[in-house]
């Protein structure tokens, strides 16, 4: 009999490259504040790679500082479910200096 895979495989899940060739909109919702928050598919690719599963969260909620309560879904954009909608998009990538207290 042949081995069954998990049903969490990584191999049957949906990643951002398949999300982005399908031209798709990735919800990010927090069910504790109830914002909602709207992504291209394409530009998180190139955020968090393209191997990335579209069903885990990439971020905690900005309101809520937690990842806890996110649902993530997505949606094949069209122009009747994109003419009123805010999309998130990536501005700029921001560097910034970590420092560290050391004895002389």
């Amino acid at each position: 009999m042949p081995s069954m895979r998990p049903s969490g495989s990584p191999i049957r899940n949906r990643v951002m490259t398949d999300a982005a060739n399908d031209n798709m909109l990735i919800i990010m919702k927090c069910n504790g504040c109830k914002k909602t928050v709207h992504f291209w598919a394409v530009d998180l690719i190139k955020v968090l790679g393209p191997r990335h599963q579209i069903h885990v969260p990439p971020f905690a909620c900005s309101r809520c500082k937690t990842m806890e309560y996110i649902h993530m879904s997505w949606a094949v954009a069209n122009s009747h479910n994109t003419q009123e909608l805010t999309v998130r998009r990536p501005v700029e990538l921001v560097v910034k200096w970590l420092w560290k207290d050391e004895k002389a």
